[in-house]
């Protein structure tokens, strides 16, 4: 459970991450027969998922690693303490 406990919610954080982590650009695209031919460049938007670009997911990242410190202590916590 200490283990299979936090790998689950990794994927959970990286399926979050991946859609938090989104970049589009507008790139030109110009083929060999649009040059032969004097057309007129195309415009593709592209967009890259990086569930790992720091300055956008950072918090989730830290709410993940917050998430299992706080698991892992409560798991292993001594529930039989005795009052003095």
């Amino acid at each position: 459970m200490a283990i299979f406990v936090p790998i689950i919610f990794f994927f959970i954080a990286l399926v979050i991450a991946n859609s938090i982590g989104v970049t589009g650009e507008i790139k030109e695209s110009k083929a060999y027969y649009e040059e032969m031919l004097n057309l007129p460049p195309t415009y593709k938007y592209i967009t890259t998922h990086d569930p790992f670009d720091w300055e956008k997911t950072w918090y989730v990242w830290m709410g993940y690693f917050v998430f299992c410190c706080i698991f892992e202590y409560k798991l292993f916590a001594d529930k039989n303490k005795k009052g003095d």
